[in-house]
């Protein structure tokens, strides 16, 4: 992989990383939800994005067939 984007890739990386730590601020500071239900919810729509990542990126079987 070029360096290019390995660099770019690693900077969205950690823009995504720091949004992310904003957010949860946000969200547990308001007190509109308690920790232990918003780590539930962060636990399971992490694993539907994974899920859905390792979906798309499922190739094609090749060469299938009798």
């Amino acid at each position: 992989m070029p360096l290019f984007h390995t660099v770019v890739l690693t900077s969205l990386a950690m823009l995504a990383f720091a949004a992310n730590s904003l957010l949860c601020r946000m969200a547990l500071q308001s007190q509109a939800i308690d920790a232990a239900s918003f780590t539930a919810v962060r636990l399971v729509s992490g694993a539907l994005i994974l899920a859905l990542a390792v979906r798309l990126r499922r190739a094609p079987a090749a060469g299938v067939g009798n």
